[in-house]
């Protein structure tokens, strides 16, 4: 009677860790699922572009570490900055919060902002095909860096800022 009670306590532990299994692999599964479908849903062009065949190369900058003075920004740390590009001097500067492929995202983004008060233009697409969303033009920095924080804050945008010769 004992070796029953045993066993079948056994058999609990085991239907009990394979109900965990199937449970973490629909978890799973239902996240991968999920993800690919918000990105399809948020860039269904670049998708319909990769299936067809139709990537392009990014240019990530220097191929290897042996240029001399040289280096690599690391990653997550956004665009390049024009600033450490060029000398000193006069320029404006502006708060970059979004590229689109999409022209009509750029142009909601934009009219949100607009109408929260914010100086906003939307630039047209260069090589990569993207509309950017900024906020300025400024004159002085320290005013854009406390925008660009203002702007996260209260809009949860990632902010880059382009610093830009007055012109």
């Amino acid at each position: 009677m004992a070796r029953q009670g045993a066993v079948a306590k056994q058999g609990r532990g085991i239907h009990g860790l394979v109900t965990s299994l199937v449970l973490l692999l629909m978890v799973v599964g239902g996240f991968a699922i999920g993800l690919a479908v918000g990105f399809v849903m948020e860039e269904p062009t670049l998708v319909a572009g990769h299936i067809a065949g139709q990537t392009t190369a990014i240019d990530w900058g220097p191929e290897s570490d042996n240029q001399p003075g040289v280096s690599l920004a690391p990653v997550g740390a956004g665009p390049p900055s024009v600033a450490a590009q060029r000398p000193e001097g006069d320029f404006d500067f502006s708060i970059q919060v979004g590229a689109f492929g999409d022209p009509a995202l750029a142009a909601s983004l934009a009219d949100h902002l607009r109408s929260a008060g914010y100086p906003v233009q939307i630039l047209e697409p260069l090589a990569d095909e993207r509309w950017r969303v900024r906020v300025g033009p400024l004159e002085e920095e320290e005013r854009a860096e406390a925008l660009a924080r203002r702007l996260k804050q209260e809009n949860r945008l990632p902010t880059w800022i382009i610093r830009e010769p007055k012109g």
